[in-house]
């Protein structure tokens, strides 16, 4: 089989502030109004995430192994020995975007603005199909300012709340399948 190569040349990212206070609110939702990843769309986030994605200059979700160890102490029969114990992966949503502290409903005031709070995210690979992931996050404010005369930058390194769900595959090659946190996969077409 020949190497796959993919792409990110229509990326979304998008975010919308959890609220507890939504009718039917269930603390399993990875997505506003616990819509699945299967429909999940732009549309299901804040108003003003439709823009976000122009100024995202790369997003991708980074996990990091829990290492743990035990140690077995030395007996008269064999040396010690330390043997692995993995702990659950932790996952961060990483990115860098340029900022636009130009714009009333800019990206760089959404985070500021809900610095701290946990919210949901949308990361497209290829706009709202597949591949794609949702979960819940907590948002951390970006930079402000920078050098002069300089595009300025600024990073996201947002600690996601618990496991994503992501969609591998991609819409009109057959199946796609959806991977939830929890282990459960669903079938798209």
């Amino acid at each position: 089989m020949p190497a796959t190569i993919f792409q990110i040349e229509n990326g979304k990212l998008a975010f919308s502030v959890v609220d507890t206070e939504d009718a039917g609110y269930a603390d399993t939702w990875q997505a506003p109004n616990g819509t699945t990843l299967l429909v999940a769309a732009i549309a299901d986030y804040d108003a003003d995430a439709a823009t976000w994605s122009c100024q995202v200059t790369s997003a991708a979700l980074t996990a990091s192994p829990n290492q743990n160890e035990v140690t077995v102490p030395a007996t008269f029969c064999q040396a010690s020995s330390v043997v692995p114990q993995p702990g659950i992966t932790s996952y961060s949503l990483d990115g860098e975007f340029l900022q636009d502290p130009n714009v009333m409903t800019g990206l760089s005031r959404f985070l500021f603005e809900n610095d701290t709070e946990e919210a949901y995210f949308f990361l497209g690979l290829d706009g709202a199909n597949p591949p794609k992931a949702i979960g819940r996050c907590r948002l951390i404010a970006g930079n402000f300012g920078g050098a002069a005369r300089e595009n300025l930058t600024s990073s996201l390194s947002l600690p996601l709340s618990r496991k994503p769900d992501i969609a591998f595959g991609v819409v009109g090659a057959g199946l796609y399948e959806v991977v939830e946190g929890d282990g459960s996969i669903l079938v798209g077409t």
